[in-house]
């Protein structure tokens, strides 16, 4: 196979574009070092790019980076995927924090002395109509009732499906509210699959019957793919933003704390629109796939662009991929994803602007990475990260 193909294999890897899985198949036609290659390449250009952005001292810590690679190889004796497994790991960190900071999780620098972080362990909470509170057990499974005792959706684990036959006196508006650290899947009554993220809370009605639009309202972040039904859409709520599709693939992210409502399209067509401004031109935009819709809040205006719409929805894959992104608002979504708070008294770090891939990695190892980029000084207090 062309060596131009591998390069492009590895590009989509540490892009975020293609799994780990994929990764080793197609990479079974070439040799361990024409594949060590192509990694050292990738990562030696997107370091040469990132070095505006970094506070340490590049040429040594790249040197440091290629070093460890070595050493590992040369007391590895493993079949030719196996033996890549570990530098599959380290470029991935490697191309995390604009190309080089992560390279430096390789050393034995550390914050000692460190307390532990002690993240709550909080319940998804589902409030149905009739007034009830159910908490969501995620390891066990549950049927939830109408007010009559019929099973209006079943429970089970991370996942609630609710039947697609209520009757109309039956239909009640049921909210969902996903906390953070946690992440929750919905099939609707009308077949419709919704993802939502931490730090989120949906409201939907427990059957679409006798709706001539199926609405549902959203304040947080939600991927939905709608089951398709011309003579009904579907329109998400976020705010004073509404999000209209037929049948489609799509990313909403309106949480309240943000400056910014953002709508991904990934297949299908959106019309985006702002249900309270006057000024219907500059309140009504239409989405292709790949494009972004952002509503800048205080502008009370849309703007829209091409995007890779993987990035944006690696979250539901349990991922976090961040491309050009200040490390304020980096922060902010570990919060979310950690249930943690962070507290950033370093000016500088917060308005710099980072590249990462994150997967696996837990907060203290996240924190372990910024201390060997930055050298920078933290505090734990239960779970509250201070940042000198």
């Amino acid at each position: 196979m062309e060596k131009s193909t591998l390069k492009r294999l590895v590009q989509d890897y540490l892009d975020g574009k293609i799994g780990e899985e994929q990764m080793y198949d197609d990479i079974q036609a070439y040799s361990l070092e024409e594949v060590k290659q192509c990694f050292s390449d990738a990562m030696e250009m997107d370091y040469l790019l990132s070095k505006k952005y970094l506070k340490v001292e590049q040429e040594v810590a790249y040197r440091d980076f290629l070093e460890q690679i070595k050493l590992h190889n040369a007391n590895v004796h493993e079949p030719k995927i196996g033996g890549i497994r570990t530098l599959w790991k380290y470029a991935a960190i490697f191309i995390g924090v604009v190309g080089l900071g992560l390279a430096l999780t390789f050393l034995s620098k550390s914050n000692s002395g460190q307390e532990n972080i002690i993240i709550a362990n909080e319940e998804v909470n589902l409030h149905l109509g009739n007034g009830k509170l159910e908490v969501i057990k995620e390891k066990g499974s549950a049927n939830i009732m109408d007010n009559d005792g019929n099973v209006i959706a079943v429970q089970s684990g991370d996942k609630i499906k609710y039947k697609s036959t209520v009757k109309p006196e039956s239909i009640r508006i049921n909210e969902l509210n996903v906390p953070y650290g946690k992440k929750f899947q919905l099939e609707l009554a009308d077949g419709t699959i919704v993802y939502v993220n931490s730090g989120s809370v949906l409201r939907y009605p427990t059957s679409f019957a006798t709706s001539d639009n199926r609405q549902v309202s959203l304040k947080g972040e939600a991927f939905f793919k709608v089951a398709e039904d011309k003579e009904h859409p579907f329109i998400v709520n976020s705010g004073s933003v509404n999000v209209r599709v037929l049948g489609t693939e799509f990313n909403v992210s309106a949480y309240d704390e943000d400056l910014e409502a953002s709508t991904v399209l990934v297949s299908g067509s959106v019309q985006l629109y702002d249900s309270l401004s006057v000024n219907k031109e500059k309140s009504n935009v239409q989405l292709l796939p790949g494009e972004r819709g952002t509503w800048r809040k205080d502008h009370q205006s849309f703007r829209t662009d091409m995007v890779d719409t993987s990035i944006y929805t690696s979250w539901v894959e349990g991922k976090l991929i961040f491309r050009d992104m200040p490390f304020k608002q980096i922060r902010k979504q570990l919060e979310r994803r950690y249930n943690v708070t962070i507290v950033n008294k370093d000016t500088v770090l917060d308005n710099n602007t980072f590249s990462a891939n994150f997967e696996e990695e837990s907060i203290e190892e996240i924190l372990e990475i910024l201390d060997r980029t930055y050298g920078i000084e933290y505090t734990v207090i239960n779970n509250k990260i201070i940042i000198k």
